[in-house]
C-alpha cells in the first residue's frame, strides 16, 4: 500500500498511531463460516443498561431450535458491540422462509460502513445458500438511503430484505461469522464485498473519461454538523476559488457520488465519514485531500484505505487553540491554517487574503457550542442513571 502524506500535519500522536498501524499485517487467512439453523428465532435488539455505555447496541441475535444462543450472531467491533441472549415469553411471528441474518444495522451511516458491512459477505454469492433465500436484519430502523442501496448493489432486491422488530421464527436461518474487525483485521471475503460493489457501480454509473473534475464534498448540509462544526463555509469558498466543484454528499446516491469521484483527479473533504465512501471507488489515481478537524487519529479511514488501496494527503485545518479531543462529538472549528496555506502554495493554488482571516462570528458560534457541550456532559450521568432506573 502507498504511504500517506503527512507533510501538512502537526499532531505527533497522529504520526505515531499511523506508523504503528502500518507496521502490522491486517489481511488474514482466517477461515470464516456461515452455518445454518433450522427453526431458529431472531431476537430484535433490546437495550442493555447493565453493560458498557459507549458503543453498546444492546442484546439480541439468533437462538436455535433448542433455545441456545448462537454466538456468531453477535458483533464485536473495535468500539461497537451488539448481541446477547435475553428472556422472551413467546414468538411473535413465524415466517416460512430461509434467511441469512446480517445482524444489527446502525442508523448512523458511518457505523454502517465500518461495523455493519462485516457480515455481508454471503450476499456476494447467494446461490451457495440455495434458492429463494432472503436477507434478515435488525437495527435502529428499516434500511433506507445509501445503506439500502449498498445492499442492493450486492444483488439483493428490496422485497427480499426483512426488517425484524419482533421475536420471529424462520424455517432456516444462516448465520455468518464476522469477516472483519474494524481497524484490526479483515479477510478476502470482506474485500470481495467492496470489489463486488465497485464493479456493480461501474456498470451502473455513467462515467466520461474525458471529464477531469476537482471536487469538494462538504459537511455543511448535515444537520448533525450544524450542531457541532464551525467554519467549513470558508473552506468551501477557498476550494471553489481554485475551481473545485462543491457537492453535498447527503443529496447524492452512492452511485452518483462514485460517478463524480471516478471522473475526478482531486477530491477534498473533512476527515470523518465522507472519505470512508472512497472504498466504493475504483479510481485509484485520484488525489484524496483529507482535512483534519482535530488532532485525533482516524484509524478506520486508513483501514479502508488499505483494503481498497488509495492514498491520502492529510492537511490540518483545525485551530490548535481549540482542538477537539475526539473524532465525532466535538465541537469542532476549522479555518484557513498555515498548513492549508502551505499545501495550496506547494500545489500552485491560491487563497484570497480576505479568506485568510479568522471569522469573529465563527469564534462566537464555537464558544456557544462549547458551552452547550459542557452542559450536556455534566447532565449525561444523570440521564443515564434515570434510564437505568426506569428499565429495572
Amino acid at each position: 500500500m502507498n504511504a500517506h502524506n503527512y507533510n501538512y500535519v502537526e499532531s505527533v500522536g497522529i504520526l505515531e498511531d499511523s506508523k504503528k498501524y502500518t507496521e502490522k499485517e491486517h489481511l488474514v487467512s482466517k477461515k470464516i463460516l456461515c452455518k445454518d439453523y433450522n427453526d431458529a428465532v431472531i431476537l430484535p435488539p433490546k437495550a442493555d443498561y447493565a453493560g458498557k455505555r459507549n458503543g453498546n447496541w444492546g442484546k439480541g441475535g439468533v437462538v436455535d431450535s433448542e433455545g441456545n444462543f448462537i454466538v456468531a450472531s453477535t458483533y464485536v467491533g473495535d468500539w461497537a458491540t451488539q448481541g446477547g441472549f435475553y428472556e422472551y415469553n413467546h414468538v411473535d411471528k413465524i415466517i416460512d422462509d430461509d434467511v441469512v441474518y446480517i445482524g444489527f444495522i446502525s442508523g448512523h451511516y458511518g457505523h454502517f460502513l465500518v461495523d455493519c458491512t462485516t457480515k455481508l459477505w454471503p450476499l456476494v454469492n447467494m446461490k451457495k445458500l440455495g434458492k429463494n433465500v432472503k436477507v434478515a436484519y435488525t437495527g435502529d430502523n428499516e434500511l433506507n438511503g445509501n445503506a439500502k442501496m449498498i445492499i442492493n448493489l450486492l444483488g439483493i432486491n428490496d422485497e427480499d430484505l426483512l426488517y425484524i422488530d419482533e421475536v420471529t421464527k424462520f424455517r432456516k436461518v444462516y448465520v455468518p461469522e464476522q469477516s472483519a474487525k474494524p481497524g484490526e483485521w479483515y479477510t478476502r471475503e470482506y474485500l470481495k464485498v467492496f470489489e463486488t460493489i465497485q464493479e456493480n457501480i461501474k456498470q451502473r454509473a455513467e462515467v466520461h473519461s474525458e471529464i477531469k473534475r476537482k471536487v469538494y464534498f462538504t459537511r455543511t448540509g448535515y444537520l448533525d454538523a450544524k450542531k457541532k462544526e464551525v467554519g467549513e463555509k470558508t473552506l468551501e469558498k477557498v476550494f471553489a476559488y481554485n475551481n473545485f466543484e462543491i457537492y453535498n454528499p447527503e443529496r447524492l446516491s452512492i452511485v452518483d457520488m462514485m460517478e463524480i469521484i471516478n471522473e475526478s483527479t482531486e477530491v477534498a473533504c473533512i476527515n470523518g465519514t465522507i472519505p470512508l465512501n472512497m472504498i466504493f471507488s475504483y479510481n485509484k489515481n485520484v488525489k484524496l485531500i483529507v482535512l483534519n478537524k482535530t488532532g485525533v487519529y482516524h484509524r478506520n479511514l486508513e483501514y479502508f484505505a488499505e483494503i481498497c488501496n488509495f492514498r491520502i494527503i492529510y492537511v490540518d485545518v483545525y485551530d490548535k487553540k481549540f482542538k477537539a479531543k475526539d473524532l465525532g462529538v466535538g465541537p469542532f472549528i476549522v479555518t484557513v491554517t498555515d498548513n492549508l496555506q502551505n499545501y495550496f502554495m506547494d500545489n500552485g493554488m491560491k487563497i484570497p487574503n480576505e479568506m485568510k482571516t479568522f471569522k469573529y462570528k465563527d469564534y462566537c458560534t464555537f464558544l456557544i457550542l462549547l458551552a452547550n457541550r459542557s452542559v450536556r456532559d455534566k447532565l449525561r450521568p444523570v440521564k443515564n442513571k434515570l434510564k437505568e432506573m426506569l428499565h429495572k
